[in-house]
């Protein structure tokens, strides 16, 4: 796992613009790496395809796309203080974001730079003459890189709807012929290709490769995707699939025993993919390293600021404080979630005065500076509420309310005010997922975000419930139409 996550990095592609002959342009420098004399080993091509692992961490990263319309778009978070130099992170948060909006246009640029860096590693693929030691390597790698692909564009789809959908690498006149493409089209090529990856996927890895996309990755998030248009029963036969396995657990301590401790095991600095993780995005702690942006995002903008049991102060973002709402949400006896989920603030060093400016512990890391937190995209636990999502069983939401020491669905001692099986599937995700980037999507794909915002003071319409298009795109290409916002 160390070994992949340091062969993350960026490829560069150069081009000469020296005068030359034309028989000078048919050669390659011999003494330098170029876009024509790398992918001409093994081990190159597998570093070009850890590169694409890179851009699902820029899709998942703070402030990125997922980030930006799963938590900050929603009622789990607010912001009371912010580091920022413009009001591009108010306006999304108070729902009015127009066109010019500097975090959706880098979103939306770094989206499609990562769709043609998958388009580029996908064609290397196909089209090298390099021979692999094993065979299947070559497939798995293409299959890899047409996950993470789908998966981008999975996330593009759901916040902007109709997309250009380039499905190879495109030169800059070429890119005027790709306008925006039905979500339905999108959709279907999203499930075809994660059928195709998940078929050449292993299910698990050993040594220096745990942490890559497993058959299992691609099976969950191909269920979310049958979630999200609808269809519960292809999305159940995907999940009950994975059920099946007994891969996962959501003992995520591996001590024999289920109970809140994995909750929080899951959420330590040193965890790595655990028994619980079916997708989670890989970091290193240490200078130099790949290290993790989430927790300087997350906590409070103020001098004083200090983590837990640390005297050392730093200042962070100030972005996705949690709720009021949010932390009114956990029961009384849900201590654990609720404590990793919401901190509730700090004690300034220097008055001895408690500071109330609550932050979340799920990107909790002692080494600040440096964090190598891992992050989780897709947990055992999001499975099985999914499964009751789609097949309205409740006993496998109630697998994960016994984990929490909580009383399940249908039982005694269960909330009232979660009356019906869909309310509380609503209720468990987003307390026990809180701040892994699901409760908008959550609340978009079961049709119910302009109510439960609304019913909270927010000025949200179903017009708003898609990002505008920037501006900037459709200066580029005025093809491009607008969304209604």
């Amino acid at each position: 796992m160390k070994l992949f996550k340091q062969h993350i990095f960026y490829i560069l592609a150069a081009c000469s613009t020296i005068s030359c002959s034309e028989s000078e342009l048919d050669q390659y420098p011999e003494t330098r790496l170029s876009e024509g004399s790398f992918y001409t080993t093994e081990a190159q091509i597998v570093q070009a395809v850890n590169d694409v692992y890179r851009q699902l961490n820029r899709t998942y990263a703070a402030s990125g796309l997922v980030d930006l319309y799963g938590e900050l778009y929603s009622d789990n978070t607010y912001i009371e203080f912010s580091g920022g130099a413009t009001t591009f992170e108010d306006d999304i948060k108070a729902f009015r974001i127009q066109p010019n909006n500097g975090l959706i246009q880098t979103a939306w640029n770094n989206s499609y730079n990562s769709i043609y860096i998958c388009n580029n590693a996908i064609s290397q693929l196909e089209k090298t003459t390099v021979q692999f030691g094993n065979p299947a390597l070559k497939d798995r790698l293409k299959a890899e890189a047409i996950f993470i692909r789908s998966l981008i564009f999975f996330n593009m789809v759901r916040v902007w709807g109709d997309i250009p959908m380039p499905l190879k690498v495109v030169s800059a006149d070429e890119s005027y012929a790709y306008l925006r493409e039905k979500k339905e089209t999108i959709y279907q090529q999203i499930i075809s290709d994660l059928k195709a990856s998940k078929a050449a996927l292993p299910e698990k890895y050993t040594g220096a490769d745990v942490g890559r996309v497993t058959k299992y990755a691609a099976t969950a998030i191909l269920a979310k995707v049958y979630l999200t248009i609808g269809d519960k029963t292809s999305a159940a036969k995907e999940l009950k699939e994975i059920i099946d396995s007994n891969v996962y657990s959501l003992d995520a301590n591996q001590d024999g025993k289920v109970n809140s401790a994995d909750y929080a095991f899951n959420f330590a600095p040193g965890t790595k993919n655990s028994k619980e993780s079916i997708l989670e995005l890989q970091f290193l702690a240490g200078q130099n390293a790949v290290n993790s942006n989430y927790q300087q995002t997350y906590t409070p903008y103020h001098w004083a600021f200090h983590l837990p049991g640390s005297s050392e102060t730093f200042r962070g973002s100030g972005l996705n404080s949690p709720t009021p709402d949010l932390t009114n949400e956990f029961e009384a006896a849900d201590t654990v979630r609720k404590n990793v989920s919401v901190y509730p603030g700090y004690v300034n060093l220097e008055t001895g005065a408690f500071v109330k400016y609550p932050f979340t512990q799920k990107y909790y890391d002692p080494n600040w500076r440096y964090p190598g937190q891992n992050v989780e995209i897709v947990r055992y636990a999001d499975v099985l509420l999914s499964y009751s999502e789609a097949t309205g069983d409740a006993s496998y939401l109630n697998q994960v309310r016994d984990r929490a020491g909580l009383p399940g669905y249908g039982k005694t001692g269960y909330p009232n005010k979660y009356s019906t099986l869909a309310l509380a599937i609503e209720h468990e995700r987003r307390t026990e997922l809180c701040f892994e980037f699901h409760r908008f999507f959550d609340l978009v794909r079961t049709g119910r975000a302009v109510a439960v915002l609304k019913s909270k003071g927010f000025n949200i319409t179903e017009s708003k419930l898609l990002f505008p298009i920037p501006q900037s795109a459709i200066d580029v290409n005025p093809g491009l139409t607008q969304n209604n916002y």
